[in-house]
């Protein structure tokens, strides 16, 4: 009977554990609960809300990594989009895929390596760094869609959405390559920052980044490559943003960045650093679209949208705080 009861009590403290590292969770069940039985096409959408989660999910993710290491970056919605103009230019004027995916990639690397740079090796605060690197991604931009959108021409757009966002394994939305992809690199991801020395360089980054010198960890090398990783992601994100309306926007950059915090936030990143986990970041991304796709069916404003958001963020920053106090005590 004694060992029942230290069992019922080691379950209850596990799940409270649980509870507040995965508040999220409690959150999201909410949300799908209500959607399912109170709004007409919930269920019908539910393939909608992972496909689009899996592409904003590229952006929210590197800003994850990177806020893991006690940085930030509010230019990951520019990076996305930057690499989705690449991707129409070089299509257009080469016609080659293989050399626009390439293209787009090592344009959102060397995005991702001038936030780094800023930021670890001219020591600029992360929030002004990025802000001023996001107006520069936003002209890139802007440069090339001024008039809306930049189309690339003939065949070579329908070439572009049948490759990429378009592509699903037995005509399934669910099995779409954009899902897929996100879900492997979800994987690896975890794998890294968990089971090496360099996703705990990261962690030890965000949470100590003095004793992490002192016991001869890199600290700055590791936060430089957590914004070149970042720029990589962003750079996936861009491709399948091209890829799937078959043209860049200017968009496609707008409100990413909000979009990538928010999720990252409400899914328990910790904006000092040094917790978090992909989880965290994929439960964030789930919730922020759950809100939005609900929203949209009930013929709620976008703008309120934003405001439920805001509120949610308040709500956990609140509830990390209290239960912060409480470890204290």
């Amino acid at each position: 009977m004694r060992n029942l009861v230290t069992d019922l009590k080691n379950m209850k403290i596990g799940l409270n554990r649980f509870l507040l590292s995965y508040n999220s969770v409690v959150i999201l069940l909410i949300l799908c609960f209500f959607g399912t039985f109170f709004i007409d096409g919930f269920n019908n959408n539910i393939s909608t809300i992972i496909f689009d989660s899996s592409i904003y999910g590229f952006m929210a993710v590197a800003l994850g990594i990177i806020m893991v290491t006690g940085n930030i970056d509010l230019s990951v919605g520019f990076q996305a989009a930057g690499s989705a103009v690449t991707t129409v230019i070089v299509l257009d004027g080469t016609g080659s895929l293989f050399l626009a995916v390439v293209s787009a990639l090592c344009v959102a690397v060397l995005m991702g390596c001038i936030n780094g740079f800023t930021v670890v090796k001219l020591g600029i605060s992360p929030l002004i760094a990025t802000i001023a690197t996001n107006y520069i991604y936003k002209g890139y931009v802007y440069f090339f869609t001024k008039t809306g959108a930049y189309y690339p021409q003939g065949e070579l757009r329908d070439l572009l959405k049948s490759s990429f966002s378009r592509l699903r394994f037995f005509d399934l939305k669910i099995l779409s390559l954009t899902i897929i992809i996100f879900i492997l690199l979800i994987v690896l991801f975890m794998f890294l920052m968990r089971k090496t020395n360099f996703g705990n360089a990261m962690y030890i980054a965000g949470d100590n980044g003095e004793a992490g010198v002192l016991s001869g960890i890199n600290i700055k090398r590791v936060s430089f490559l957590a914004y070149v990783i970042g720029g990589f992601l962003c750079g996936i994100a861009g491709i399948f943003l091209a890829s799937n309306s078959g043209a860049a926007m200017y968009t496609q950059g707008e409100g990413r960045d909000i979009f990538a915090v928010s999720a990252c936030v409400i899914g328990g990143i910790k904006m000092a650093g040094g917790k978090g986990t992909l989880l965290n970041i994929l439960l964030g991304i789930l919730i922020m679209r759950v809100i939005s796709t609900g929203m949209n069916l009930m013929m709620i404003p976008s703008s309120w949208v934003d405001f439920v958001s805001g509120v949610l963020i308040i709500f956990v920053l609140v509830i990390d705080r209290i239960t912060s106090i409480k470890k204290e005590e």
